[in-house]
């Protein structure tokens, strides 16, 4: 197996931040307006979106840096699972407000996001995406530390950034979630996750009802691989444990 990691650049915040994407998902219109001012001081480009409809048609069409969520737009709970997904498979930087309760911001902080503000004010969502910005990227790792970037193993690639799947140069489209869970496998070579184990990573939620959606995401996954049960190539199965992937 081959873990391809970015070469080591400098330290320079300014670079880190100047030319990244940012989306700002606020229903507010003169507000997220006046953020997108405030942001375009250190070149930030933003992206602005009053609505979660127009959001998911804006990460389709875009990858982005960091994702900032008014919790007050309409639906935006439907919105989170995605957005973990994009933390997951993107390394998206995830910023919520306004949460007044301390519990509520506990389980957004738990679940994956990387801030929660309790007011919804210009200035400080602008400091908070431009301190989420400035964290160390993925080239910034010493090469001992870095996060798997590219996995290569027997004709596949995993792109997490891109969320790109392809076996001997052949794109394989998989879902987010089925990438995910494949990719969690592929970055743990030999280590078996139990289906509980998987289901809870993958849908942050108790699995006592979701073993049988890990089996059945499995299949699919194999199934889009053109490869069968019994093919330990790449997901082996474990009897009575669960599955990992076989380097």
């Amino acid at each position: 197996m081959t873990i391809m990691i970015p070469t080591k650049g400098g330290n320079n915040t300014g670079s880190v931040i100047s030319g990244t994407r940012v989306l700002l998902i606020e229903k507010e219109k003169e507000q997220a307006e006046h953020t997108r001012t405030l942001l375009r001081g250190s070149r930030i480009d933003t992206h602005i979106t009053p609505t979660i409809q127009d959001a998911v048609h804006q990460m389709v069409l875009y990858t982005f840096d960091a994702i900032a969520l008014d919790m007050d737009t309409e639906d935006s709970s439907r919105l989170i699972g995605l957005l973990l997904d994009l933390k997951h498979t993107r390394n998206t930087l995830l910023l919520a407000f306004p949460i007044c309760a301390s519990e509520d911001r506990s389980s957004l902080l738990i679940r994956g996001f990387d801030m929660c503000l309790t007011e919804r004010v210009s200035e400080e969502v602008c400091a908070a995406i431009c301190a989420l910005l400035r964290r160390p990227s993925l080239s910034e790792y010493s090469l001992g530390s870095a996060p798997p970037v590219q996995i290569v193993h027997k004709g596949i690639m995993m792109d997490p950034l891109r969320q790109k799947v392809t076996i001997d140069g052949v794109e394989v489209v998989l879902t987010a979630l089925e990438f995910k869970l494949l990719y969690l496998l592929a970055s743990n070579p030999s280590i078996v996750f139990s289906k509980e184990r998987i289901y809870e990573r993958l849908w942050s939620e108790n699995s006592i009802y979701g073993c049988q959606s890990v089996v059945d995401m499995v299949c699919s996954i194999r199934k889009k691989l053109k490869i069968s049960s019994k093919d330990s190539t790449y997901i082996k199965t474990i009897k009575g444990a669960g599955y990992c992937f076989a380097p």
